[in-house]
């Protein structure tokens, strides 16, 4: 035996062993401070890196829907044109109608390329049109915008006129687990890891949270359980927030200062996916610095 090596007595040993067993399944994440940035005129990013409980990138948009100039908006139909929507990655959709914030939406079939006819699994409207009808027995909650932009978050189960007033809306993702808080209360409790999108709302219903986290990138980025992901949004300060389609699909897009998209997180494989309906924010520049 070393000299002053510590050996602990069989009653410590024990306490050590039950302590053990009391950890929780899962520790909420314990981000490196990161610090809010003002990208336009009432909205704001902020990236955290984590290292327990695996490292993970954590990018979160905040905007203040009372900002001059703040709107929403989600993917339109596509006309008389085969499926729901034109399939479009969310790079695309920012780009085309002329958004500073977009992130993908409600999940979808089938996966495809670009420009191909898709239908949206969920409840879709785009400036006050119903793009696709809801999905009334899955579970899955709808984030929505009226328009005045007064933003909400409906928990299933539901009726069509509780979305009446609905301007843009989509349905969430992973059936009853995919509501990740309700009333200031984590309510999922889903488990797996996967790279993940949500939308939350404060309580007052002014600041509207995007967050996408990076995931399948060993070492990196390597996802987030919902119950995680549901303790971040409640942390940030979303009194009611969602989880969106995730995996493959999960991205993030700012319009760069010369117009052109930038996609903000890293995508597993690095290719960004079409997919069938996002969300975008319009928003207005920042004021010139004097």
């Amino acid at each position: 035996m070393q000299e002053g090596t510590f050996v602990p007595s069989v009653a410590m040993r024990a306490f050590l062993c039950l302590a053990l067993t009391l950890v929780p399944v899962f520790a909420e994440p314990a981000p490196e401070a990161g610090k809010w940035q003002s990208l336009f005129r009432g909205v704001e990013h902020r990236l955290d890196v984590t290292a327990e409980p695996r490292p993970m990138r954590v990018h979160q948009i905040r905007i203040d829907t009372r900002a001059e100039g703040i709107s929403f908006f989600t993917t339109p139909a596509n006309g008389d044109a085969p499926g729901e929507v034109t399939g479009r990655k969310t790079a695309t959709f920012l780009k085309e109608f002329k958004l500073e914030v977009a992130v993908n939406g409600t999940g979808f079939k089938p996966i495809t390329g670009e420009g191909k006819p898709v239908d949206v699994l969920g409840l879709s409207v785009s400036d006050g049109t119903v793009v696709s009808e809801a999905d009334l027995k899955s579970g899955n909650p709808v984030f929505l915008v009226t328009a005045k932009d007064q933003a909400r978050i409906l928990r299933a189960p539901f009726r069509k006129e509780d979305w009446a007033d609905a301007d843009d809306a989509l349905q969430g993702w992973y059936g009853a687990n995919g509501m990740l808080v309700d009333d200031g209360e984590i309510v999922t409790t889903t488990r797996d890891v996967h790279p993940r999108t949500a939308v939350g709302v404060s309580k007052d219903g002014r600041q509207v949270y995007l967050v996408v986290v990076d995931g399948r990138q060993k070492g990196f980025s390597e996802g987030i359980m919902l119950v995680e992901l549901a303790a971040w949004m409640k942390r940030l300060g979303c009194w009611d927030a969602i989880n969106l389609d995730g995996g493959g699909s999960s991205t993030l897009v700012v319009k760069k200062p010369d117009g052109t998209p930038r996609i903000v997180n890293s995508i597993p494989g690095g290719v960004q996916r079409s997919v069938a309906n996002h969300l975008g924010v319009h928003a207005d520049p920042l004021p010139a610095s004097k």
